[in-house]
């Protein structure tokens, strides 16, 4: 395994020269189960890849989990052709739903960037900044309400934070989520509203969250 080095805090990375580094074996407190892999997509790999300054964010997120949890990345770095395929795959489940063009492209939107091959203006994951992640402790992953890629409104990040009444297993699914979004914001990160799971660094969505200069555009493999 090879160590990923620190970055120097007061030396921001340049646009496009940070590599992608293999997330297998970076840390003992970071599993990687790439989701689209085993669910045969086309262009999915069996690896997860992070930019290395994201990478690093994430041994740091995965540091501050309490002893016995750690983190299990399903989907870092994405092909134009599996982000295709995931675009492809929600909108015929919406096409089901009769919406108008407007509504459809409103609908897509919440849960999958438009596939791209510009690397100018990619979507999240083509930039090696956006990571979709879950926690697990040593025996099994941890209730988080819904599964990876559930999109419905129970995926919100703050679904059970708004829902009253909870009963102890909601608390429990309200507690995890807490905890992922507190240890990958502390980290760097900055969550998605739609997806308890994903989180980004460096791309667009996290330059436009937290008003600083964007660091990673698109890259290939």
């Amino acid at each position: 395994m090879s160590e990923v080095p620190n970055l120097d805090p007061s030396t921001p990375p340049t646009p496009q020269q940070e590599p992608l580094v293999s997330l297998t074996g970076v840390s003992p407190r970071i599993d990687v189960y790439p989701f689209y892999y085993h669910n045969h997509l086309p262009g999915s790999v069996n690896d997860s890849f992070l930019r290395k300054g994201t990478v690093e964010k994430l041994i740091n997120a995965a540091e501050q989990l309490p002893p016995g949890l750690k983190l299990v990345v399903l989907d870092g770095w994405r092909s134009y052709e599996t982000q295709l395929a995931i675009y492809e795959t929600i909108k015929k489940d919406l096409e089901t739903q009769h919406l108008t063009p407007e509504e459809m492209q409103i609908e897509i939107s919440k849960y999958v960037a438009i596939p791209t091959r510009d690397l100018m203006k990619p979507s999240p994951h083509l930039t090696g900044g956006a990571v979709d992640l879950t926690l697990a402790n040593e025996q099994v992953w941890l209730n988080m309400g819904t599964g990876f890629d559930d999109f419905t409104e129970k995926a919100q990040l703050e679904w059970y934070e708004r829902k009253t009444n909870l009963s102890h297993e909601e608390e429990t699914i309200r507690d995890n989520r807490r905890l992922l979004r507190q240890v990958m914001e502390t980290a760097g990160f900055v969550s998605n509203s739609e997806e308890w799971w994903h989180f980004d660094y460096g791309n667009r969505r996290w330059a436009n969250a937290t008003g600083r200069p964007i660091l990673y555009y698109g890259i290939e493999r």
